[in-house]
């Protein structure tokens, strides 16, 4: 009888001092900024919802009102928003779960040609990602007569609900075992969707803010607290906002540490499968043009309008992508650093991934739910209306982190098996692959704080510092509405930019990484 005979693989070299004392210390500028921007402020909300507060400063040491906050966001209707953010992200549940895992099926099994024509195809809302220009064009276009922020926010957020959960199916559909890694895959997209529901407010906001019940809980934290001047209620509906929001960060890292999730940069592109059938080509093919065609039906009032002349100075896009830029190079460098610490030089050996758990609790958490303490501190330090209120928190970009720390963790497993084995492991196979990842991270975190409205919103409004979001908020209050100024938000050939961009990395990057779970995958029996 012939065939491979079970192996023992040599033990794991002993991990250098040098190597774990490195981890921990790449870790800590993350840890500090992590304690000083997220729990921090946490502590501040969830004390400032049980205090008579001004929105400066607690009352006096040793009074309370217990849960009398709590009372009145919820007779204030923060039920009536829950079930509201609940109903936005119904819809998109069925997406990420029945639209976005037949389409990356079907894609990869069209083979090369299949699978390179979804990617392009889904780059389109990826890269035209605009949510307050797009929640602006839709309302003057489709609902002027009766704005619906819960239409709007469907088909506004279609596009690229469906592409980032394909992308991240087309991923897992690289593994050979399947289940695990769609499994795990799926239950952090719905974690993400319903965390995105919670925290909505660009199209609430634009839609009436406040001038009916469709109103998310951060838009009533926002509401109560900086126009109905119930900073305390809008304390207590961020921590209402904030308990599902931590109970998901920490399910999802658990998920990921405990299944072994993590992804891999494979020298080459997929094999194509046999072809015997056309049925994947079919379903495809008619999938890609329904997402195209709702796309392009949520994108084209604003692309129609986006070389409208805008009435503005410079400083309008100086003040709306720079200091963005700032807080971004903070935050994802950190990050990256710690994702490095942390799964590539992995201190703790097979444990390394649990120094994830104290970012991971925020890993959902974004600008709303801690919206209260920027404004008070800011208002303390007399920050606001100024050039330094429009930077946002030098958070550390958690979502950057995981992507990287799963990264590397892929690829340092890789490492570890060829050290088992006997073979060179070198260094530059784990760095190297990470690197268009970290190009990645940087730009997609500085587009998405661009885009965020709710940051100048809060901070400033005034004409001196005035953003391309609050400029598109006055202008639509003359109602010349055919001439809004959608340019400074995302100009025309920065969109094209990142169109081309994001083509290239889809079809040179990012077919080549795969989402794995479980144990390493080999394409040779062990050596001893």
């Amino acid at each position: 009888m012939t065939g491979i005979q079970p192996t023992m693989l040599r033990p794991a070299p002993a991990r250098p001092a040098w190597q774990t004392v490195l981890g921990f210390v790449l870790v800590l500028p993350a840890f500090i900024l992590l304690l000083i921007t997220y729990v921090e402020p946490t502590v501040w909300t969830i004390r400032s919802s049980f205090s008579t507060f001004t929105g400066v400063r607690f009352s006096p040491a040793g009074s309370t009102s217990g849960f009398d906050n709590y009372s009145r966001a919820f007779d204030a209707g923060l039920g009536d928003n829950l079930l509201y953010a609940l109903s936005l992200a119904a819809p998109q549940l069925a997406f990420v779960l029945i639209l976005a895992p037949l389409l990356a099926w079907a894609a990869s099994r069209s083979g090369r040609i299949g699978r390179s024509s979804t990617r392009a195809v889904l780059t389109i809302p990826l890269a035209a990602y605009a949510p307050m220009a797009i929640a602006l064009a839709l309302r003057v276009s489709y609902f002027k007569d009766e704005p619906s922020a819960r239409v709007s926010y469907w088909l506004g957020t279609f596009g690229f609900v469906v592409a980032a959960a394909t992308l991240v199916y087309l991923a897992a559909f690289r593994s050979r075992r399947l289940v695990q890694p769609l499994v795990v895959a799926a239950v952090i997209l719905v974690l993400a969707v319903l965390s995105a529901g919670l925290q909505e407010f660009t199209y609430s906001y634009v839609a009436g803010f406040g001038d009916r019940t469709d109103q998310t809980p951060a838009g009533a934290a926002v509401q109560q607290s900086l126009v109905f001047f119930r900073p305390g209620v809008g304390a207590a509906a961020s921590v209402i906002m904030l308990l599902p929001l931590l109970l998901f960060g920490a399910l999802a890292t658990v998920l990921i540490i405990r299944s072994g999730l993590r992804l891999e940069s494979d020298p080459r592109p997929p094999v194509d499968p046999p072809t015997r059938s056309a049925a994947p080509w079919t379903v495809t093919g008619i999938l890609l043009l329904m997402v195209l065609a709702v796309t392009l039906s949520a994108l084209w009032p604003w692309l129609s309008n986006i070389t409208n002349e805008s009435p503005s100075s410079r400083s309008t896009a100086v003040n709306t992508w720079v200091p963005p830029l700032i807080s971004t190079a903070v935050a994802v460098t950190v990050a990256a650093l710690a994702a490095f610490g942390i799964s590539g030089l992995r201190p703790l050996g097979r444990h390394s991934e649990w120094l994830l758990l104290p970012f991971g609790l925020f890993l959902f958490v974004g600008v709303a739910p801690l919206a209260l303490r920027a404004f008070a501190s800011g208002q303390t330090a007399h920050r606001l209306n100024t050039f330094l209120a429009l930077i946002p928190p030098s958070r550390v970009a958690i979502p950057a982190l995981f992507v990287l720390a799963l990264l590397f963790r892929g690829q340092a497993l890789r490492r570890d098996v060829s050290l088992q084995e006997g073979r060179p492991a070198p260094w530059s196979p784990l760095i190297l692959p990470a690197v268009p990842m970290l190009a990645l991270a940087y730009a997609a975190t500085w587009l998405s704080q661009v885009q965020n409205v709710l940051w100048p919103y809060i901070t400033a409004a005034v004409p001196d510092h005035m953003t391309a979001h609050v400029q598109l908020i006055q202008v639509l209050q003359t109602f010349d509405v055919d001439h809004l100024p959608y340019g400074k938000l995302l100009p025309l050939p920065l969109l094209v930019l990142l169109l081309l961009a994001g083509v290239a990395t889809q079809l040179f990057y990012l077919d080549r990484v795969a989402l794995r779970a479980g144990l390493p995958e080999r394409d040779h029996p062990p050596r001893t």
